[in-house]
């Protein structure tokens, strides 16, 4: 008689917009989890707070950020309007990452409506865990979901490569960030200073595992790329940059001039930007996230502020460059990824200094950087099977 399969709930991040990064550590945590030979459910909550839930958090979102983030969303719309070619080109990005979406997380995907009914739901599952990307941001307290404290006491809980986005929790969120980590059975982190947080706050020991994209070796990847339609007949730099800094730009259109290359670039992924508008030899509109990873196999070199265009540059053995998103003297900068990321495969010197011809030609040893990988991968994958409890 066959043993019943243990069945996990996990919950990745599966917001409304078109980054590939966010598609990617998704797609790879599924496939992970399916070569474990273990049943996994995407959990995915529709929030439908009452009048009196809503005023109670929003002294708390207002603190942490939200008029930011409201601002941001409406200028995103605004500028959909205001800017014709964008908006129909953006409507060409968002309907392939949507089909990459439907067709990869649809059909494993469980809809609860309200916490009360996501809580309940908790139950169905042997072990629910919360994975990668900047699931612990400042305004993810409040929804009492990817902290998993809608999870019953009586279902084990984890989290695996979770990024709280940010190098320092807010004073006014401690408290109830230590109560989530309290909580967890066992936490696995992103970044080293991800651990160092946790440890600061709660009792419970944390682990720096690898992104899941990273548990996939390069001919995993090529596996499921091999039928990307999209093709650059000449040799290319591959731009991948997210943040507004014109002289990041700027760089980058110097070096390709050095080099003799073409710019192939993905504008506008997060939000629109004035300076994508004439930035780049090919924009790419029509890329979904495995072609996003085919089209850096194929470049002569990676220009990227990305912490997975970072990730897929050491992935698949290119001579890249990494720039800061932010000024590096920014003070709540998203830089501490990044940092933890080229620390741990001693590429450190990727990151934009001043000279960016003399460090992206400069050749990576990659013998070494596979070592470093392999060992991360291994102690990461017995790390999931220990949460999974196999």
């Amino acid at each position: 008689m066959n043993k019943k399969k243990k069945v996990g709930g996990v919950i990745i991040m599966h917001p409304n917009h078109n980054n590939y990064g966010t598609s990617l550590q998704g797609f790879a945590t599924v496939k992970v989890i399916e070569n474990l030979d273990y049943d996994l459910r995407i959990i995915r909550y529709v929030k439908q707070r009452s009048i009196k839930e809503l005023i109670n958090t929003i002294p708390g979102l207002i603190r942490s950020g939200a008029l930011k983030n409201f601002f941001h969303d409406y200028m995103k719309r605004y500028d959909r309007l205001l800017h014709k070619d964008y908006f129909e080109n953006n409507k060409i990005r968002t309907n392939v990452v949507n089909a990459f979406k439907k067709k990869y997380f649809d059909n494993i995907s469980d809809f609860y409506y309200g916490f009360h009914d996501l809580h309940e739901g908790s139950k169905n599952y042997d072990v629910i865990f919360v994975g990668s990307d900047q699931v612990w941001g400042p305004l993810s307290l409040y929804a009492r979901f990817y902290n998993l404290l809608f999870v019953s006491d009586s279902v084990p809980r984890f989290s695996y490569a979770s990024s709280f986005g940010v190098s320092d929790i807010l004073p006014w969120q401690k408290e109830g960030t230590k109560k989530y980590l309290d909580r967890l059975n066992l936490i696995g982190v992103r970044e080293l200073r991800g651990k160092e947080m946790v440890e600061n706050l709660s009792k419970n020991k944390a682990y720096v595992v690898a992104d899941p994209t990273m548990l996939l070796s390069r001919d995993d990847w090529r596996k499921y790329t091999c039928q990307s339609k999209i093709k650059i007949k000449e040799p290319y730099i591959l731009c991948y940059v997210l943040g507004e800094r014109l002289d990041v730009r700027n760089d980058i259109k110097e070096l390709a001039k050095k080099l003799n290359l073409k710019i192939v670039s993905l504008p506008h992924v997060d939000q629109y930007i004035k300076v994508d508008n004439n930035f780049g030899d090919i924009q790419i509109w029509n890329a979904d996230a495995l072609d996003f990873v085919n089209l850096i196999d194929n470049a002569a070199y990676v220009c990227t502020d990305s912490f997975h265009g970072t990730v897929f540059s050491i992935l698949m053995h290119k001579k890249f460059l990494t720039y800061y998103r932010q000024q590096p003297t920014e003070k709540r900068s998203t830089h501490a990824r990044i940092n933890s990321l080229l620390t741990i495969f001693g590429l450190s010197d990727r990151i934009f200094k001043s000279d960016s011809l003399s460090q992206i030609t400069q050749d990576i040893d990659y013998i070494k950087v596979d070592r470093t990988l392999g060992e991360l991968r291994q102690q990461s994958l017995d790390f999931l099977k220990r949460g999974l409890n196999l």
